[in-house]
């Protein structure tokens, strides 16, 4: 997550007369393996001079913000050789059309990277951010896949470092969502309690369900192993895994949170959240089995005896039929939904009082 900041500075001895209003060109690319995360950061200054950065990441992220990552990354290198204005190159038209307020941002981690990034932003002159096809950001991809597959190295001596890497949990003046585990945490390891009665009495009868084991946060399950209490960044991710993943088979409410139960995660909103997430599916709701219970709760008749109230009508005319009766007169019980029925060649006051 580190370089050595004598690197940058040789690489602005030799860039000499810096003009302020003329572009620097930056392009950022990620990489996400199973060995880990890496980003790269090509940085060309006016006159042609090209500096490359490789950085691994020692902590997981996903593909999304390893790419704000990298735009990040590429911001503080940009700003640590004095540039006035940068044209950002980057191949993702999901991040690309976020950070332009095109698309909305539903993911509570990314907003985190989207107000760090227009921190950084205000330290420009200006900033463009500008979508190029993959294959034209190659030289950063090559850079980005070298950085994750590098093992970590264990540097014993201290050197001169600058960090260039935005890790979000460390940039300060942001407001983090709390965690629901937090009071928990805290209470299992010192005792702590909040300073109102009621809920330091609910927290009290509330911990004894849950347990700590290597720093993580487990929840205590009756005949069943422990559940791993998430964190809620990691919500959405295990209900769209468990729902339509790989694996998933688009269950209903309950049993979306049955699955992931028996997968062995918890946290408190999981039978909401499965719901809420079984309803907002669009293949569920064009291909699932049509339910046939009723919206609404039923609600219990009044009326309390047959033909308490009913209702009659006459349809027709109907093609003649044997003794050119083409009328019918149809009378239907509200309570039992009883159906009688004459048909009758003509509707008179009379017939209609000898039918009742």
């Amino acid at each position: 997550m580190t370089i050595k900041a004598q690197a940058l500075a040789d690489f602005i001895t030799e860039v000499q007369n810096i003009e302020l209003d003329s572009i620097w060109k930056i392009y950022v690319d990620e990489s996400s393996t199973r060995e880990g995360s890496g980003i790269s950061i090509l940085l060309i200054s006016p006159q042609e001079e090209r500096v490359q950065l490789s950085v691994r990441l020692e902590y997981w992220t996903t593909n999304n913000q390893a790419k704000y990552e990298a735009l990040i990354a590429g911001l503080q290198a940009a700003r640590h050789v004095g540039a006035g204005r940068v044209l950002i190159h980057f191949d993702s038209q999901l991040a690309t059309q976020q950070l332009v307020g095109a698309f909305e941002i539903s993911n509570t981690r990314l907003k985190l990277y989207t107000e760090a990034f227009e921190k950084l932003k205000a330290s420009f002159q200006e900033v463009i951010i500008q979508k190029i096809p993959r294959a034209e950001n190659q030289a950063a991809g090559k850079l980005a896949k070298l950085a994750s597959s590098l093992s970590p190295i264990v540097i014993t001596q201290l050197i001169e470092q600058v960090s260039l890497v935005a890790h979000v949990d460390q940039i300060e003046g942001l407001n983090f969502p709390s965690d629901w585990r937090t009071t928990i945490i805290e209470f299992l390891r010192s005792g702590a309690t909040p300073s109102d009665r009621e809920e330091a009495r609910l927290l009290r009868r509330r911990v004894g369900h849950f347990t700590i084991v290597r720093d993580q946060v487990y929840k205590k399950a009756f005949s069943r192993p422990l559940l791993k209490c998430v964190r809620s960044e990691d919500v959405d991710y295990i209900l769209q895994e468990v729902h339509q993943g790989s694996c998933g088979g688009h269950p209903g409410g309950r049993s979306l949170a049955r699955k992931i139960l028996l997968a062995g995660y918890f946290w408190p909103t999981l039978q909401e959240d499965a719901t809420q997430i079984v309803a907002n599916c669009l293949s569920c709701q064009k291909y699932h089995h049509l339910s046939h219970r009723p919206t609404k709760e039923m609600k219990a008749s009044t009326m309390s005896c047959s033909f308490d109230q009913w209702g009659m009508d006459i349809v027709g005319h109907f093609p003649m039929a044997i003794g050119q009766r083409k009328f019918l007169l149809v009378v239907v019980d509200y309570f039992s939904k009883w159906v009688e029925a004459e048909p009758l060649a003509k509707i008179t006051e009379q017939m209609v009082q000898n039918f009742i």
